[in-house]
């Protein structure tokens, strides 16, 4: 009995939007249609695939099982697609993003909506080791990655430059300086991130460089955590830039030195076999054009 392919990528859409309003938008068909393609799916292999009513819908232990063999079945497709020369991008692709940058991959994605405004994204947050490996596991797309680890059979387009900069709470004493002296970090609780973090292997490589320890440091896992535990005067901390929204309870400090090793690289990562997908293509366009800005 062969597959009925359209009532696979329908509940292709699903699964990945767990919605059928979300799908059946991405799909550019009407809802009644979509959850009829579904049911036919489903009964004529006598299998539950998607359990609930409300988003977001749950998939069975065999809804789950096919979802991972359609995933891998329709990226070849595109794969095929493109060794063919199809350039167009499907309306309503699903683009899966992982980053260890949110603030940039946001950026990317407003960037990539701007050539694709139908695109849709699934976005996995983690950090530039963890990324890395969903990439290699193909679970997601592309990865927007501080200095990734170079690995032969990936593509790298260059993405953004950041640089460390020190926050301290609104009421720190600094005699009206507009800089932050790095002897002062010897004299402060700060604040870092876990061991793995590049933000913190960024500020290590900076002490080490300029023969400072801190004073004390407490250790907290999130940027949103820090930020607001500086907010707070539990210490001050360091990081990117970028990761520095305005925040009435926080100053921002460039710090004074002009060591190089505050500067950091992001790139748009893509496994090398997949890179003339024509989603893949454009993804790496839109890098080059915002790492141009």
């Amino acid at each position: 009995m062969s597959v009925n392919f359209l009532h696979l990528r329908s509940f292709y859409a699903v699964a990945s939007e767990r919605s059928v309003s979300k799908a059946a938008r991405r799909l550019n068909i009407s809802q009644p249609t979509l959850s009829k393609q579904l049911k036919a799916l489903e009964d004529r292999y006598k299998v539950k695939l998607i359990e609930g009513m409300r988003p977001p819908l749950t998939l069975t232990s065999a809804g789950r099982a096919l979802y991972e063999k359609a995933e891998r079945l329709f990226g070849i497709a595109d794969e095929i697609g493109a060794l063919l020369g199809e350039d167009d991008i499907d309306s309503g692709a699903l683009l899966r993003l992982g980053t260890d940058s949110p603030p940039y991959a946001a950026e990317f994605m407003a960037a990539f909506k701007a050539s694709v405004p139908n695109a849709h994204f699934r976005v996995t947050i983690a950090n530039a080791m963890q990324t890395n490996e969903l990439l290699l596991k193909a679970q997601i797309d592309i990865g927007i990655i501080c200095e990734p680890p170079i690995e032969s059979d990936y593509t790298y387009t260059p993405l953004y430059t950041d640089r460390l900069v020190a926050i301290v709470p609104a009421s720190w004493p600094d005699d009206g300086r507009k800089t932050l002296p790095l002897a002062r970090i010897a004299e402060e609780v700060v604040l870092v991130r876990e061991g793995t973090s590049r933000t913190l292997a960024a500020m290590n490589r900076l002490l080490t460089e300029e023969g400072l320890t801190p004073g004390r440091t407490m250790e907290l896992h999130t940027r949103e955590m820090i930020r607001e535990a500086v907010a707070q005067g539990l210490g001050m901390s360091l990081m990117f830039a970028k990761e520095c929204p305005p925040d009435s309870r926080i100053r921002v400090l460039p710090l004074e030195t002009n060591s190089s090793v505050i500067a950091v690289k992001g790139y748009l990562a893509v496994r090398s076999e997949r890179r003339r997908m024509p989603l893949i293509r454009q993804s790496m366009e839109t890098a080059r054009q915002m790492s141009q800005q």
